[in-house]
């Protein structure tokens, strides 16, 4: 199962985050996934058949350990070497991480931060944790089922537990085939009761050259790739359940320029792409099976006063 996964990306200060339309736009004939204005999700045909649909969740929840502007791209990693940032001036550092709950209209101040040099910046660099928190409700059309059970209805939430992302695509539980999963329930919304559920990254796919590594992929600032890696280490893993990091490097649209006179540094995340189903064919005409919530790409818009 192709996991499309992650991604945050940059910065300093304070967070802004407001919710906009997510990355589900169809048009429902062509990409058999569209979501509406208020939104509220229709999917169509066999999930093999439908395009990106990726949508916001009401929390997202990430540890950071490194963030920085650069002047230049950042080496990215290697199973042979780690990455090199030297081109890069670190503005929050924090070896212990600190983790943050990105829950909309909030803003939440992030500690260990160092005022970067002035200077032009055209790349940033994050290392984060591969776990990320989700706690969504969303609203289908579509009867949606939790996988295994016999509860169906149109609204799916997010339930407590903790996955690995390989074991949704290497035919172990709770892979589509076999799976008991319970990690999102389905039903009317009066029922809905979401919590916060921890998807660890530890592949982008189930082989080839995207298993651990992702991208670039366009984002609404820029461009991103991810990479998986250890912290003892900094090289790109080549195992599953081995990573403990997630090395991303974003080039911005438009380089960021800090001046003698800037002292305002405020990011807002771009979340709207930040979660998409996992699920799998029910067997009747656009019905699907739910497993869980997984993550999706996320950016960031810094602007420098």
């Amino acid at each position: 199962m192709r996991k499309l996964l992650f991604i945050l990306f940059i910065s300093l200060g304070s967070f802004n985050l407001s919710f906009a339309d997510g990355f589900c736009e169809g048009p429902l004939g062509a990409e058999k996934a569209i979501e509406s204005a208020a939104g509220v999700i229709t999917y169509s045909g066999a999930v093999s058949g439908i395009g990106d649909c990726s949508f916001a969740p009401d929390e997202y929840q990430v540890t950071i350990y490194e963030m920085s502007l650069c002047t230049a791209s950042p080496t990215a990693p290697t199973s042979g070497a780690a990455f090199d940032a030297s081109a890069c001036s670190i503005v929050i550092n924090s070896p212990a991480g600190q983790t943050v709950n990105m829950a909309a209209g909030s803003e939440v101040a992030l500690t260990d931060f160092t005022r970067p040099p002035n200077g032009k910046y055209t790349h940033g660099h994050m290392l984060i944790s591969n776990s990320f928190g989700i706690k969504v409700t969303k609203q289908f059309t579509n009867t949606m089922h939790q996988n295994n059970t016999g509860n169906n209805g149109n609204f799916c939430w997010t339930l407590g537990g903790t996955e690995d992302t390989s074991d949704f695509s290497d035919g172990s539980p709770p892979s589509a085939a076999s799976s008991p999963s319970a990690f999102a329930n389905c039903g009317a919304e009066d029922d809905a009761a979401p919590a916060m559920y921890t998807e660890r990254l530890d592949e982008f796919d189930s082989s080839g050259a995207s298993q651990f590594k992702y991208g670039p992929v366009t984002v609404q600032s820029g461009a991103i790739t991810a990479y998986l890696v250890t912290a003892a280490t900094s090289r790109l893993v080549t195992a599953d359940n081995t990573a403990d990091r997630l090395f991303g490097i974003q080039s911005f649209t438009t380089p960021i320029v800090v001046k003698p006179d800037s002292s305002s540094f405020t990011i807002s995340f771009g979340v709207n792409q930040a979660t998409q189903m996992q699920m799998d064919d029910k067997g009747v005409t656009d019905q699907y099976k739910v497993i869980a919530f997984g993550s999706g790409p996320f950016s960031s818009f810094m602007t420098v006063e």
